[in-house]
């Protein structure tokens, strides 16, 4: 029998209780109401190159945590709304390889340019997360006409947990596909048992995103996905014990994987003015959900 749980609050300052601000507060505005909170920042204003903390815009993650039972799934789900005021469809972003903050002015001298053109979700991003401690990530990004699903192992040089290397840390968008716009429920649910674990990704109901075998990047498997990002090693299945739920305001410009400091040569800097072009994002968050099924 399902256990569904209401993750729920009356006020601002239960929702201060709920939800913590591990990244700090943040840019922008949250507007609170019973079991609602809309996020504001439109256009972002704060801009950081290095590693992945430009892309934590306004993050909030749950102060409880949720088990997965030892055979069956746990889901989490909330009705979004998603404004994401001037993206630009296709837009091209420029940096140039090098350590942060080498490429501070778009136009100067650049022996090795970065151009790359952006999804609108990860030029600003509406977003539900649902998170391990193991690094192990899946999310939800809706922005004003699309939404995407995005799988990723965070490496032990970003959470401080483990040794989890660029042989097993990714971040890869699955699928993007365009949605109408107003209210949309999300929702993902992770399903473990006797063999690999697996994850899927729904929206308005509807399967939207399947993985198998989590913990193992896609074009490892062999899967099809959108070609963002290719990854730089061969992963670890994995089986997790509890996730926590994370919601928020997102962007996603930088190029994988994301400066980290054992592939220098992979890093690109990017000037202030290809992260900030006027885009912003305004999220409303409503109904809040954890369903967990036993098998």
């Amino acid at each position: 029998m399902a256990n569904v749980l209401r993750y729920s609050w009356q006020d601002a300052v239960e929702y201060g209780r709920r939800w913590a601000a591990p990244f700090g507060p943040g840019e922008g505005t949250a507007e609170v109401t019973v079991d609602s909170v809309t996020l504001r920042a439109a256009p972002f204003t704060t801009a950081v190159d290095s590693s992945v903390f430009d892309h934590l815009k306004k993050f909030r993650v749950s102060t409880e945590s949720f088990s997965v039972p030892k055979s069956g799934s746990l889901e989490i789900g909330v009705d979004i709304e998603a404004q994401t005021p001037g993206t630009q469809p296709g837009r091209v972003i420029h940096g140039c390889y090098g350590p942060p903050g080498s490429f501070s002015t778009l136009g100067q001298r650049c022996d090795r340019p970065y151009a790359r053109s952006t999804l609108e979700g990860q030029q600003a991003g509406v977003v539900l997360n649902m998170q391990s401690s193991c690094g192990q990530l899946f999310d939800l990004f809706l922005s004003g006409g699309h939404a995407f699903a995005l799988i990723e192992r965070l490496p032990s040089t970003i959470t401080g947990v483990g040794s989890v290397g660029l042989d097993k840390a990714y971040t890869q968008i699955i699928k993007e596909n365009p949605i109408a716009t107003g209210a949309h429920h999300v929702s993902i649910r992770y399903t473990r048992g006797k063999g690999p674990s697996s994850v899927d990704y729904f929206l308005d109901g509807k399967l939207f995103a399947h993985v198998d075998s989590v913990g193992i990047p896609l074009d490892v498997q062999g899967v099809q996905f959108t070609g963002t990002y290719p990854s730089l090693g061969s992963g670890e299945l994995l089986s997790i014990d509890a996730f926590q739920i994370g919601h928020g305001l997102f962007s996603l410009l930088d190029a994988f994987p994301f400066q980290h400091p054992d592939r220098p040569d992979l890093s690109v800097s990017f000037a202030q003015s290809e992260r900030l072009f006027g885009q912003g994002a305004i999220g409303t968050f409503r109904n809040f959900q954890v369903i967990a099924r036993p098998t």
